[in-house]
């Protein structure tokens, strides 16, 4: 199935219509957040993207240790890479695919993976309280809920 194709089944399975547009890209909203979907021709693969907030204006070290420890082997994004966008410079999440192993049900559960931890991580910078005493990992401010322990790691 052609990448096009896939994206447009997606958007079926999910309930809207999705279409890649000329730059072979589309966006859609799940959880109140955004979702881009990109087609790398030159890859090829389909990479999802999410924005995770505007970094906060307090100490930030304990939080770019935690994002950064969380990409170490995906152990904290679940196969996805949290970066800052340098053209916005905002927090954003990506998670590229290759695009000859997807199916519709592989893209769909991968979408749903991606939605979660893009929700987790934005729920992490936008309840961030800046460094702990003793420079300490942040926490989030709902005490790690949503898959995340204390330290701001997904746990598996």
């Amino acid at each position: 199935m052609e990448t096009a194709e896939l994206v447009e089944a997606l958007g079926e399975r999910l309930g809207i219509t999705l279409a890649l547009d000329s730059d072979g890209a589309c966006s859609f909203e799940a959880d109140g957040l955004v979702v881009t979907l990109n087609n790398i021709q030159e890859l090829p693969a389909l990479v999802l993207t999410g924005d995770v907030g505007e970094p906060p204006p307090e100490e930030m070290a304990p939080l770019y240790k935690a994002m950064l420890e969380a990409n170490y082997n995906f152990s904290g994004t679940a196969g996805a890479t949290l970066s800052l966008d340098s053209a916005t410079g905002r927090f954003s999440i990506c998670r590229a695919m290759p695009a000859d192993t997807l199916d519709v049900d592989a893209l769909y559960a991968a979408v749903e993976g991606f939605v979660n931890t893009l929700d987790a991580w934005h729920k992490i910078v936008s309840n961030y309280r800046g460094a702990a005493p003793g420079g300490e990992t942040p926490e989030p401010a709902d005490g790690g809920r949503d898959g995340f322990s204390a330290g701001g790691f997904m746990q598996v």
